[in-house]
């Protein structure tokens, strides 16, 4: 016995695209609905990716400033702290200048132990 109803089969199309502009077949239908829209697409996504080289930029910049800051910042702490240490042995205050040089470096031990800790999570 044959079956007598015809077999449906549908065919289905994606198309997936990524990135700032549109497909040129799609950009030129833009054009066709609305004049000039595919000039002014280009032109966004061109003051996007200028926006976004001005962020990175700054966003550098503040890094490097930052680095730097806290470069000075640890030095100028490391000076205090050596200064301190120096003043307290000069006066006589052998304990007061131990505690402190320990403390110093116990500090910055513990700094360098959280930062590698917080970067290998």
């Amino acid at each position: 016995m044959r079956n007598t109803n015809p077999v449906k089969e549908v065919v289905q199309v994606q198309q997936h695209y990524s990135g700032p502009l549109p497909q040129p077949e799609s950009l030129a239908q833009y054009d066709q609905i609305v004049p000039g829209a595919a000039e002014r697409i280009i032109k966004m996504a061109e003051k996007e990716m200028e926006h976004r080289h001005r962020v990175e930029d700054s966003m550098t910049r503040s890094a490097i400033r930052s680095t730097f800051l806290g470069i000075i910042f640890a030095f100028m702490s490391v000076l205090i702290l050596s200064g301190s240490v120096v003043y307290a042995l000069y006066r006589g205050f052998d304990t007061v200048a131990g505690y402190i040089a320990v403390g110093s470096i116990a500090a910055v031990a513990g700094v360098f132990i959280f930062f590698k800790a917080k970067k290998s999570r």
